[in-house]
């Protein structure tokens, strides 16, 4: 059977977070005096190559998984799933939270405009970002989620065809792989409940959130 191509994976991996360092560069030296000045339209044209670039890989990837399906090779399958789930996340959250942190300032500041008019200025710009930004943020971070999400329902596939599990805990499944962070415990618990397999990777999401939820409480009342 064939193997989990961690070459191809690492390579999608340093592409996809070297575009975002790109224009996240490149955004960092808007408006800058002693930054780096590119044109717009070379700008525009890398992007356009990344685009490609990551479409190409997307369907290389795509058809991997689907090829190690029909040998039913569900190592295959449930590598990328997690390779290509924890890839994807941090860009989805992300934009989860930068989604909310706009909404919440819309909401705030425009009740508050009509009392201090200065705050209008401040307006359009969330506004623009909003509808123009957040958009492509969330086009992004789709298109990196692509690969586990196919991996995904072909765990299920495989699953299904094996006995293992109900065709109504299926959809199930397949509803909750479209929940952000959901997602990940779903896949999880089916790597782990169904195949056998996951449970190192379970320890080390689990090691995550701690520590996450540690430095969201402990950080604040150190700094404060």
């Amino acid at each position: 059977m064939k193997k989990f191509s961690l070459t191809l994976s690492v390579f999608y991996l340093v592409f996809v977070y070297g575009w975002i360092g790109f224009d996240v560069f490149l955004f960092s030296q808007m408006g800058s005096e002693s930054g780096v000045h590119i044109p717009v339209l070379i700008v525009v044209l890398v992007n356009i190559l990344f685009f490609m670039a990551l479409i190409i890989l997307l369907i290389v990837q795509s058809i991997n998984i689907i090829s190690a399906t029909r040998n039913k090779n569900i190592n295959y399958c449930i590598n990328s799933y997690l390779f290509y789930k924890y890839t994807a996340t941090p860009i989805i959250l992300t934009a989860i939270f930068i989604s909310i942190y706009v909404m919440l300032g819309v909401m705030i500041i425009t009740p508050m405009a009509f009392i201090m008019p200065m705050l209008l200025i401040i307006l359009p710009f969330l506004l623009g970002f909003a509808f123009i930004i957040l958009p492509i943020l969330w086009i992004f971070a789709i298109i990196a989620d692509i690969p586990s999400f196919i991996a995904a329902v072909c765990i299920l596939v495989l699953t299904k065809s094996e006995n293992k599990t109900s065709f109504g805990k299926c959809i199930l499944h397949f509803i909750l792989q479209i929940i952000p962070v959901i997602d990940i415990i779903d896949g999880l618990y089916i790597s782990i409940k169904y195949w056998k397999r996951g449970k190192i990777a379970a320890v080390i999401t689990a090691v995550c959130v701690i520590f996450g939820i540690a430095v969201y409480i402990l950080v604040p009342g150190i700094t404060g």
